[in-house]
């Protein structure tokens, strides 16, 4: 299980100027950009159990939902990743991806619009693998343990943090490092926006990363080691987990602490602009109103053990919460 917590908040409109366009790298070579994928959803916390199952041999450690929300991995201490078509209310086995050195501690989606539903890539770690729809891929150059893999916006491109105390960009055409970037702290997780990268620390610090610049750009502060990271669609906040048991969400437009959620044992994070939504090692999912900052609510009942991650799907409909039972619960 990876070294964080589980939460996440629903999702927003994107900008209006936030459209297929090139940008230019560090090189000056031109960028294939993925589009955004058209969101716009009134946040609706979830209120009841949909399906319940038994997904993996061993405890699920993982969860992400595709661009579209239809399709949905989970990754495992069993060293899969099953894929899951969300149909009607319920979830339907779509396929099985095996390979990984390691258990599965995050997974990610490519988030190309076009044909992902289909044969998506999926980057996943224990080492770093990744899944083209049929063929399979190991990155290697972190000479310690890999904590976060994401995808970029920028197409066939892909981030990584490690206990090594680096950041790498990778170039997944050519499996290829691109970039490496030396920091000081463990890196626990990392996001990453248009042109920035995000990385969360052990030594309580969140820094960016500018791709087209050599340096650290900004330093964030936080009270207790980082554990994960999530950022809203819109890019404009990030929800920050920690282990002084809370989230923050972080209004990145005036770089401010917006609201800091306090809660004994909440889990792993991730986020959007009107509810926050975390797991919790007693089994519940805790929901907090962003704007208030007041505790909204909890649910209880199909988990009785901590709960590992949770993911809230791109159209608001739906969340999925995972846990240390192997069980994978799909709310709405």
């Amino acid at each position: 299980m990876s070294e964080g917590l589980a939460g996440c908040l629903p999702h927003t409109c994107p900008p209006p100027s936030f459209k297929k366009r090139r940008g230019h790298s560090v090189g000056g070579a031109p960028e294939q950009r993925y589009q955004s994928i058209p969101v716009c959803v009134a946040a609706r916390p979830p209120t009841q159990v949909q399906d319940v199952l038994d997904a993996h041999l061993s405890e699920v450690n993982a969860v992400c939902f595709g661009p579209s929300s239809s399709l949905l991995a989970t990754g495992g201490a069993d060293r899969l990743i099953q894929l899951w078509n969300v149909v009607g209310g319920r979830l339907e086995a779509n396929q099985t991806l095996e390979g990984a050195g390691g258990s599965i501690t995050s997974v990610d989606f490519d988030p190309s619009p076009w044909g992902s539903e289909v044969v998506p890539w999926v980057l996943a770690m224990s080492l770093i693998h990744m899944w083209d729809g049929g063929g399979q891929e190991t990155l290697s150059g972190h000479t310690d343990k890999v904590t976060a893999a994401k995808f970029k916006l920028t197409r066939h491109q892909a981030v990584t943090g490690s206990r090594d105390r680096t950041v790498k960009e990778w170039d997944l055409g050519r499996a290829y490092c691109s970039r490496t970037i030396n920091v000081l702290s463990y890196c626990n997780d990392v996001v990453c926006g248009d042109h920035v990268i995000i990385s969360g620390h052990y030594d309580q610090k969140i820094r960016f990363w500018d791709s087209r610049v050599p340096c650290c750009t900004q330093v964030i502060p936080v009270q207790g080691r980082v554990t994960s990271l999530n950022l809203s669609y819109d890019q404009l906040h990030l929800l920050s987990c920690s282990r002084d048991d809370t989230l923050k969400v972080i209004d990145l437009r005036v770089s401010n602490i917006r609201q800091v959620f306090r809660y004994l044992w909440v889990s792993h994070p991730f986020p959007d602009r009107s509810y926050a939504l975390a797991g919790s090692w007693d089994g519940a999912l805790y929901i907090w109103d962003v704007d208030t900052g007041k505790l909204e609510g909890s649910l209880r009942g199909p988990h009785c053990t901590a709960i590992n991650a949770v993911a809230w799907c791109a159209s608001g409909s739906h969340v999925v919460s995972v846990d240390q039972a192997r069980k994978v619960v799909l709310w709405r």
